[in-house]
């Protein structure tokens, strides 16, 4: 038997992009929908899109927006360095939380860290940063090493033998002693270069699991706008209009 299931990240309040996700997705008849957090954050539309991810009735983690949203926290727990990104985030994470309904904050706080599945005889663990934080940055680039302490007789070993996460907003897929670490990108925010929004098909089998990442064209240009219009730096505008390529003011 073979499974498909659609899973999908960081959508950070970014509406436009999210229905064109949605629209996509029921359009698959795929066998199960996830959803790894960060519902709102950057754009305008945080209680909007998470209506409509109510309303698709997929199981939800807590990524670290909402977890800072909900909790009414100080920041978003993302650790920016730059001093820019730093003054851009807290803009960003105190509009969120000042725009964010109390009964969206309620549902955020109830949301699990994490989910366990066994599909198709795997075991697959879905966590927003990594198995162990929601806002630890599993990048592209770490090390094999860096990786294999997740993996069986790791520091901490997921038990799983496929690792799925967001919060990076790049896409990968790879393997590292027999374990499967996929991350999904993101819907509402990506930095690959590639505006498009992004969401990732698993394909799950007794022989292999294949991980296909998904680009869907959205209105970005409404998405802009509306950010826009709520108050929000222009330089997240530029941002989804360059997939995160955009240069840093000095």
């Amino acid at each position: 038997m073979t499974a498909r299931i659609a899973i999908f990240s960081d959508i950070h309040a970014n509406l436009p992009a999210m229905e064109a996700v949605a629209n996509h997705i029921q359009a698959g008849a795929y066998d199960g929908v996830y959803c790894l957090g960060d519902i709102g954050g950057y754009a305008s539309q945080p209680n909007e899109v998470q209506a409509l991810i109510q309303g698709l009735g997929c199981p939800t983690i807590l990524g670290n927006y909402d977890e800072g949203v909900g909790f009414n926290l100080g920041d978003c727990g993302c650790h920016y360095v730059k001093p820019f990104d730093i003054e851009m985030s807290n803009i960003s994470f105190l509009w969120t939380r000042d725009h964010t309904t109390d009964q969206n904050k309620t549902w955020l706080r109830a949301l699990p860290r994490d989910l366990r599945l066994e599909i198709e005889g795997r075991e697959l663990l879905l966590c927003h940063g990594s198995p162990v934080s929601t806002t630890e940055y599993l990048f592209e680039n770490r090390s094999d090493g860096y990786l294999r302490q997740f993996t069986a007789g790791g520091k901490h070993d997921a038990q799983a033998e496929v690792i799925v996460f967001g919060h990076t907003h790049v896409p990968y897929h790879r393997i590292v002693a027999g374990v499967n670490f996929v991350n999904t990108g993101s819907v509402g925010r990506p930095k690959d270069g590639d505006p498009r929004a992004g969401y990732c098909v698993l394909t799950i089998s007794g022989e292999a699991v294949e991980a296909v990442q998904i680009r869907v064209e959205y209105a970005v240009e409404t998405a802009c706008e509306r950010l826009v219009e709520a108050g929000l730096p222009s330089y997240f505008a530029e941002y989804l209009r360059t997939g995160g390529q955009v240069t840093i003011p000095v």
